[in-house]
């Protein structure tokens, strides 16, 4: 079991902390809007510049099994930056979604994974046909 330290920070410290999180908090994409599309079965997020994301319900981790009631109930939080589905004790940080990073390191190992396998099959099929 690894050994815990504590770290020291200084009132100051983290008065800077925080007025450089306010200097760049400008630049947040925030969400003002988000659902569950059952039909494509994609998570959709409206950000407050008008852009908006879909993204597989596959891919994020925490969702893949879950029922449609339980995807449709999604909470914003964080102030746009965050999405919590209550229901499933899930939650995202946005900023991540948008870098395309869908849960642990262990999930978009998973996931990179299985696109690799995708691939192989793609290309085992094309030599095939040739």
């Amino acid at each position: 079991m690894p050994e815990s330290r504590k770290i020291a920070v200084s009132d100051a410290e983290i008065d800077a902390a925080i007025a450089r999180a306010r200097r760049y908090a400008k630049y947040d994409q925030r969400v003002v809007k988000a659902t569950y599309a059952k039909v494509s079965d994609r998570l959709r997020l409206v950000f407050e510049n008008g852009v908006v994301l879909t993204v597989p319900r596959r891919l994020i981790q925490g969702l893949a099994e879950a029922e449609e009631r339980e995807l449709s109930r999604i909470q914003i939080v964080g102030d746009g930056t965050g999405l919590l589905w209550p229901l499933l004790e899930v939650s995202h940080y946005v900023p991540s979604l948008l870098q395309g990073v869908y849960g642990s390191d262990k999930w978009m190992a998973s996931l990179q994974k299985q696109r690799r396998g995708l691939r192989l099959m793609d290309s085992l099929a094309n030599s095939k046909r040739k």
